[in-house]
């Protein structure tokens, strides 16, 4: 069997992608390490888990929000590791630069380039976005084997001359828990003020309550804007069968003049919802409205329409979802066995 590293940009606390996979690599007989970072300076250095292991590295004596420091940390934990493994997973783009000597699968969550530019339009901004897609090519030119999160970015990775394997960030179907109770959730990162402002106004308009979990940056205008606003904080993947059987609605809309949403970007909200028997809500017009109509797990409308995402919100509302089978597992698992033989 083999020695598997895994390397993520976040603490891993949790990163349900990268844990289903490190599961998934240990049920074959296969060693797995998670190499994560530890920027919050929050979580157990070493973390045990039944079947793999996570070793968090912290970068400074005290965490920082300052986005140069943040950067520099980011750009270090990277350089300083020296992994000795039989295959190294980076996920995400931002992870390349790990001095190691053996196969490398590249798995692509998200279009990692794109998120500076979430955070403003500054020369700063298109300067670190830059740098990030000159990464982003190089990873995908020297990866032996590439894994995408969503079926659209295999076409980013087409232009140039490479191929990847769609793995999906599906869950096994899970307990139907869909409550009658009128309420629509958000849990997952909070980056986006104006896209929870949208949630709220159209939830008014249709008569639902609102919950949100997770963290962000745009958490603390929000509390600060709506004070009584039900928010349950950071939650963890225990927390996820919990927080479902409150809401009879997922709410997984973002601003589509996103780069990474016009390129195809899946939420995995909806996903996760899905499996619990739950619609979404997410935007018309984009391949992640497209898909949520072609499996028949929610409804669309337009990205700040609060009438019409009000309307949807209410379709959605009356749904019976089945989520889609997923061969998932199996093909991650052929990818990585390809590699050890």
């Amino acid at each position: 069997m083999a020695h598997v590293a895994m390397v993520v940009t976040n603490s891993c606390a949790p990163d349900p992608r990268v844990e289903r996979h490190a599961s998934w690599l240990a049920e074959l007989g296969h060693k797995v390490e998670i190499h994560a970072w530890d920027r919050e300076f929050e979580h157990p250095e070493i973390d045990i888990k039944p079947n793999y292991k996570i070793i968090r590295y912290r970068i400074g004596k005290n965490p920082t929000n300052n986005s140069a420091k943040t950067w520099i940390r980011k750009k270090k934990f990277i350089s300083n590791l020296s992994i000795k493994s039989d295959i190294l997973i980076l996920n995400d783009t931002d992870s390349m630069g790990v001095r190691f000597q053996g196969k490398t699968v590249l798995d692509i969550h998200d279009m990692a380039f794109t998120w500076p530019l979430m955070r403003g339009r500054s020369a700063l901004h298109k300067l670190a976005s830059n740098r990030m897609l000159k990464q982003a090519k190089e990873a995908v030119h020297h990866a032996d084997e590439i894994i995408v999160a969503a079926p659209n970015f295999r076409n980013w990775v087409g232009k140039f001359g490479k191929s990847a394997t769609c793995v999906m960030n599906r869950r096994e179907s899970q307990s139907n828990l869909k409550t009658s109770d009128r309420k629509i959730g958000y849990f997952g990162r909070i980056r986006e003020y104006k896209s929870i402002l949208h949630l709220i106004n159209a939830a008014k308009i249709a008569g639902f309550d609102v919950v949100l979990a997770g963290d962000g940056l745009a958490v603390d205008q929000l509390i600060h804007n709506f004070p009584n606003l039900d928010y349950r904080g950071k939650f963890s993947e225990s927390d996820l069968s919990d927080l479902m059987q409150e809401i009879s609605v997922m709410y997984a809309m973002y601003d589509d003049s996103r780069a990474n949403i016009q390129l195809g970007a899946i939420p995995t909200k909806m996903l996760d919802a899905s499996a619990f028997g739950i619609p979404s809500v997410t935007n018309s017009g984009t391949p992640m409205g497209d898909l949520c109509l072609n499996e028949k797990i929610g409804t669309v409308a337009p990205y700040g329409d609060t009438e019409k995402i009000a309307q949807a919100i209410l379709d959605a509302y009356q749904m019976e979802v089945k989520p889609k089978p997923s061969n998932d597992k199996q093909e991650f698992q052929n990818l990585i066995e390809r590699l050890i033989t």
